[in-house]
């Protein structure tokens, strides 16, 4: 039986960073979003790609700045309030982080934090800004916070005899398998140029290890969450709710920290580095050799 090997789209985190690198996808995606063209853009946290692998779960997704904005851009393969909590935190910590203080606050650039959510949405793209619901007025504008419906653009792509509007296919690009990919990019350059970097990510043997391995561990969850469930029919349901899931995700951390801690020594990075980030002991790292 020949085993068909899995093409990952943009969609997942490790492919968006590999490509992302590319100021040239970033101004395509970013275009549309903002309604405007970017000319000028930095990337702030440069070695994305590394990062990732390294300190996963506790860094931003990727920032950067135009001329006149700080733009903290997040992928969401779903939006619940978790999500929304952390995304706020990171935004008001940009904000914080770039607000110079003396008698007056002065702000110097505007924040904008844009979400690109992957799951099915009713809403292509909207804008929400600090808002006191009690008097009806913007409080300010300097927050911006964009929430991109990226399934609703794929579904309005298909809807229209695979027409799109200009700009939008930097959008519908990003979760396109490999044959969508060839057909958009027949039409678009920048479609063609981002295909090839996802192409080359799927190729990458690291790449696709971690995207495996964190599939595995999603898997992993949601079996011991449904074992800890059937348990709970016995027992009481939420209390095998709670349980299934606080094994599942006390066993799958641990597991995840070793398997960051091999990926690590295999970059030979020292122990205490790697200690730092997974948080095992020197002792126990060393024991991952073998």
């Amino acid at each position: 039986m020949i085993k068909i090997k899995k093409f990952y789209t943009a969609k997942h985190e490790p492919v968006f960073m590999y490509a992302a690198v590319k100021k040239e996808f970033l101004k395509a995606i970013l275009g549309p979003i903002l309604e405007k063209e970017i000319i000028e853009l930095e990337i702030l946290n440069p070695n994305l790609i590394q990062d990732y692998f390294r300190l996963r779960g506790q860094r931003l997704d990727l920032l950067v700045k135009t001329k006149d904005e700080i733009i903290n851009v997040e992928l969401n393969t779903n939006y619940s309030e978790e999500v929304k909590i952390r995304n706020l935190h990171y935004i008001f910590k940009i904000a914080s982080e770039n607000t110079e203080r003396g008698n007056k606050y002065k702000i110097g650039y505007s924040i904008i934090q844009v979400n690109l959510n992957f799951y099915n949405s009713k809403y292509t793209r909207s804008i929400y800004t600090l808002y006191d619901k009690i008097n009806k007025i913007e409080l300010t504008d300097y927050i911006k916070i964009y929430n991109v419906g990226i399934d609703k653009y794929i579904k309005n792509y298909y809807n229209n005899d695979k027409k799109f509007t200009q700009g939008e296919e930097a959008l519908i690009m990003l979760d396109m398998g490999k044959q969508e990919l060839e057909e958009l990019s027949e039409k678009s350059e920048i479609v063609n140029n981002f295909k090839e970097e996802v192409i080359k990510a799927n190729n990458d043997e690291f790449v696709v290890d971690w995207i495996s391995r964190e599939e595995e561990q999603k898997q992993y969850e949601e079996v011991m969450y449904e074992k800890g469930l059937n348990q709970g029919k016995q027992q009481g349901l939420s209390e095998g709710i709670a349980q299934g899931k606080q094994e599942g995700i006390a066993q799958g951390i641990e597991q995840n920290k070793i398997a960051n801690a091999k990926k690590m020594l295999e970059l030979k990075m020292d122990l205490e580095t790697i200690g730092k980030v997974t948080g095992l002991s020197k002792e126990e790292i060393e024991s991952l050799r073998n």
